[in-house]
């Protein structure tokens, strides 16, 4: 079972990419080859897929860490407790594999997600690699770049199911981490 982050929160915000996947193909001249004048759309999406990301982390992590309050605590102490992980997800940006690393690490004590990145035809290498690179394509995207990146629609639809498959695997090492620490699984 997925978490709530990745079901509210993942493919909430990844539905307005495929909204604009589904735009593009519309837009289509017929034409074979570059559709001249659609790759902002393209553009737009891989933003979105990226901040899709980057908001279900910061959720995991949040839903993780009620996950894990003691039992008998009560709401005020676990509130004051929980306070530094809290900042440090407001503080959380550019979800790159290092960062998130960091974050999931620095709030709930796992060690490394990264090495639970794999799927077939995916390893955990390549997750990290392929999370880098769109995290530096989003960049060169939001930060205004001249002449614009070329951004395929190809790549854009990719990009969603790559961070699918990374928030299953999120999911999948959190709920294990959750585990070991004695509390029940999350999701």
């Amino acid at each position: 079972m997925p978490s709530r982050a990745s079901t509210l929160h993942l493919e909430a915000l990844l539905q307005d990419a495929s909204e604009l996947s589904e735009a593009h193909r519309r837009l289509r001249t017929g034409n074979r080859g570059r559709q001249w004048g659609l790759g902002a759309i393209n553009r737009a999406s891989i933003v979105i897929c990226v901040s899709a990301w980057e908001a279900y982390v910061e959720e995991v992590t949040k839903e993780a860490l009620e996950a894990i309050r003691p039992p008998g605590i009560s709401q005020m102490a676990w509130d004051s407790l929980k306070a530094p992980a809290l900042a440090q997800i407001r503080r959380f940006n550019t979800p790159d594999s290092g960062n998130t690393k960091l974050l999931l690490s620095g709030c709930l004590g796992l060690p490394d997600v990264t090495v639970d990145w794999y799927w077939r035809n995916c390893a955990a290498v390549s997750a990290v690699r392929y999370l880098n690179d769109a995290l530096t394509e989003r960049h060169r995207i939001a930060h205004g770049v001249n002449p614009r990146p070329t951004a395929t629609l190809a790549y854009s639809g990719w990009l969603s199911s790559f961070f699918r498959n990374l928030a299953t695997c999120t999911d999948r090492a959190v709920a294990r981490h959750v585990v070991v620490l004695g509390f029940p699984a999350p999701w």
